[in-house]
């Protein structure tokens, strides 16, 4: 018991504003973008190189163009999410569109055998796009979010005179309290049981008692994406080492709006204005949330291919780390309706922290490396088979936070949290293509993504801590691909066509599950992408 009281306590300030670990991972995530003949193979193209994407992937592949390119990719993105909790299901579809590569590669022929030809390249990518909905419903809920904030705001030793507005004191300006905790309290969500020495309410107590039926409802709606624009520069050593590297500058702009709600039946509310309290009442309550996330950043990629001999290929690939200054625009609200059993005295309004007015939270994060190496083998100049294997230790995400205009320092509990709920990532990758006459091509692929989230975390035997008044929190599964397309060559132009498939589980918790327990459901992301390139090379 002691434990976990200590951690509610650690998590009181970072419920109030700072980002976590899992804020960190959501712009850490990496996703199978590129040209379509790249995503026709699943991403296995490390160790060929001669693509747009490789500028992105690995810039070893640049120094395997013989001739100049340009060329444009576009996506049709068909989602399906499919929540699913205690037997009830509901799906959310939409559409998107995007462009996912845009480059150029200037191929130099140099007179020189030791480096016959000195290349460069740009391009534009959208290596993530956050477009993403689902909702659902959460039937005979066990515990309710009330209860779990009254858990926390008793843990910190809060008590009315620090939630409440008194004459002129604003508690979201004036007090310490968490946010959420604040917002609860003036919503009706929690109520003090006591009354300490000072007069102030004390010990509080939830809507759910043991009596206490009820059902939650979520829904969750992100948009947005990271564009980043990469220069390169490769060549190669007398036909045999190609090499390249590349820097990359990103922009990010992130949107998301939660919602979590409850319907509640022989609950625990206020009984009068004594403050003395019913467990037969009635209550239900929305928590709203708004986030919009911007800032830039920048990362090197290095890579290297080498071709012993004409059908056996070998690439290496580093990326470090992308170094994002941010910034949160956060507003969130509490709609809100209590009845005594006797139905004569109820509660009903709106809760809008700080007054309505949106908060700003200026941070930095530092993703994780990336390692990569691959193989490729070219049978007969009409086959190609290529592997690849990638890791992203997500352990080593770094947060910093600005306590001081432009002075910014690490949290520990932030960083030992990051090392507690996230683990490295383990990405496979295979792909073929064969020519069936010189000018068209047709490809496959598989992908499989393993979950980046340690056991501990994903099968709830720790607290989460999630930031501001956003208590849910979505943990990925395994994620895979299947791909496949079709490629036309004629003299310099050319086209790709790629279908992915996408097959991704998550968890979603409406908030930490220690100490007892969260409403949680499946989500199973069934995501169908057409990808379409078109260029010239001359």
């Amino acid at each position: 018991m002691k434990k976990i009281l200590l951690s509610m306590m650690m998590t009181l300030p970072l419920m109030a504003i700072a980002q976590t670990a899992v804020d960190a991972y959501s712009v850490s995530q990496t996703e199978l973008k590129g040209t379509a003949r790249y995503m026709s193979m699943a991403g296995a193209y490390g160790a060929l190189g001669g693509d747009l994407s490789s500028i992105n992937q690995n810039p070893g592949g640049l120094g395997v163009y013989r001739s100049s390119d340009i060329g444009i990719t576009f996506s049709l993105n068909m989602q399906s999410s499919e929540t699913t909790s205690k037997g009830f299901s509901t799906s959310v579809n939409q559409t998107k569109f995007n462009v996912n590569n845009l480059g150029y590669v200037g191929a130099f022929k140099l007179d020189s055998e030791i480096m016959p030809y000195l290349n460069f390249g740009i391009s534009y990518n959208r290596p993530v796009s956050y477009n993403h909905r689902y909702s659902g419903r959460i039937n005979n809920i066990k515990n309710s979010l009330s209860n779990y904030i009254a858990d926390v705001t008793n843990a910190g030793g809060y008590t009315t005179y620090d939630l409440a507005y008194f004459d002129n004191s604003d508690p979201y300006l004036d007090s310490n309290a968490p946010w959420l905790s604040i917002m609860a309290y003036n919503s009706f969500l929690i109520n003090p049981q006591g009354v300490d020495s000072y007069g102030d309410g004390n010990n509080f107590t939830g809507l759910m008692n043991e009596s206490t039926l009820g059902f939650g409802e979520y829904e969750v709606i992100e948009s947005g994406g990271v564009d980043e624009f990469n220069m390169s520069m490769g060549g190669n050593l007398a036909e045999i080492l190609y090499w390249g590297l590349g820097f990359g500058l990103s922009n990010l702009d992130y949107s998301k709006y939660t919602y979590y709600g409850e319907a509640l039946s022989n609950a625990t509310v206020l009984e009068n204005d004594n403050g003395g309290l019913d467990h037969n009442g009635t209550a239900s309550f929305g928590l709203e949330n708004w986030l919009n996330t911007t800032g830039s950043g920048w990362n090197f990629k290095f890579g290297v291919i080498l071709k012993p001999i004409n059908e056996l290929r070998f690439g290496v690939a580093i990326h470090t780390p992308t170094y994002w200054n941010l910034s949160d625009v956060i507003y969130s609200s509490i709609s809100y309706e209590t009845e005594n059993s006797l139905g004569n005295y109820m509660n009903e309004g709106l809760e809008e922290a700080n007054a309505g007015y949106a908060d700003e939270i200026y941070y930095k994060i530092r993703t994780p490396w990336k390692f990569n190496v691959s193989m490729a083998t070219v049978l007969g100049g009409s086959a190609v088979l290529s592997g690849e294997y990638e890791r992203i230790a997500y352990n080593d995400m770094n947060i910093q936070y600005e306590y001081d205009y432009n002075i910014y320092h690490e949290d520990p509990q932030v960083t030992s949290s990051i090392k507690d709920y996230y683990k490295a990532m383990n990405i496979y990758r295979i792909g073929g293509e064969y020519k069936f006459i010189p000018s068209v091509s047709v490809r496959l692929g598989y992908a499989y993504q393993s979950s980046p989230v340690n056991d501990k975390a994903l099968n709830d035997r720790i607290d989460i801590i999630t930031s501001g008044t956003t208590p849910a929190y979505v943990f990925d599964k395994s994620t895979q691909y299947i791909t496949g397309g079709l490629g036309y060559r004629h003299k310099g132009f050319y086209t790709d066509v790629a279908y992915v498939h996408k097959m991704k589980e998550s968890v979603y918790k409406a908030f930490s599950p220690i100490p007892d327990g969260s409403p949680s459901a499946i989500i199973k992301d069934h995501d169908n992408q057409i990808v379409w390139s078109i260029g010239y090379r001359f």
